[in-house]
């Protein structure tokens, strides 16, 4: 799986599509998804845009997600779809587009990490792990690690995140980090998106750290 997740941002100057054109360039494929969320937009107004992602996405060999709606995931072809928290969000998305779908979740507390895996999430963004514009209450650091340890998904750190968080979130058990302003904010977006993946590069989740350990030394 992906372990740059980007969510776009509807007012980013020059528009969404040419911001994750940047962002994607020279992108490594396997790398990367791209969650489409523009709250306030209609799906007519979504539906362009969403092709125009689709495309990028494909060339680039990024996986792309579509905020709350499976049915405009399934009308562009998207490989799945992220649903707010709530109870049946997972359910009726997996019902929707099928056992193969990306189905990702928004999660804030215990309660949300144990019905998402429940319902059959593919992965979830725990936030907000530090400060962010109207977002509440930042988890930090150790809580988010105390939350981790508990589920069986892999887990996406949201809110507040910046390049230098990438070793503590991993340490912490994050398979990966989720950004919206760390890259669509940046001056450079495409050296925003290399930057955070050499940091992911270099600090292992605490997943690959355990098996690392428990493989056979080479050594004689």
């Amino acid at each position: 799986m992906f372990d740059l997740y980007l969510i776009t941002d509807p007012d980013t100057p020059g528009g969404i599509e040419a911001a994750v054109a940047e962002a994607l360039r020279d992108v490594p494929a396997g790398r990367l998804a791209v969650q489409l969320r523009a709250k306030t937009w209609s799906n007519a107004a979504l539906l362009p845009v969403a092709h125009a992602l689709r495309e990028l996405t494909q060339r680039c060999g990024a996986a792309l997600l579509v905020n709350g709606s499976p049915e405009l995931a399934s009308t562009v072809g998207a490989d799945g779809v992220h649903v707010p928290e709530h109870d049946s969000g997972v359910a009726q998305a997996r019902q929707l587009l099928g056992a193969h779908a990306l189905v990702g979740a928004s999660c804030h507390d215990a309660a949300g990490l144990r019905r998402a895996a429940a319902q059959g999430a593919s992965f979830v963004t725990l936030s907000p792990v530090f400060a962010a514009p109207a977002k509440g209450a930042p988890l930090g650091v150790p809580r988010f690690a105390e939350l981790t340890a508990g589920c069986a998904l892999p887990v996406f750190a949201l809110g507040g995140v910046e390049q230098a968080h990438a070793p503590a979130l991993r340490a912490a058990g994050a398979h990966g980090i989720a950004v919206i302003r760390a890259v669509f904010a940046a001056k450079d977006r495409q050296h925003a998106v290399h930057a955070l993946l050499r940091a992911l590069d270099a600090a292992p989740c605490a997943a690959q750290l355990t098996a690392r350990a428990g493989s056979p030394s080479l050594e004689t």
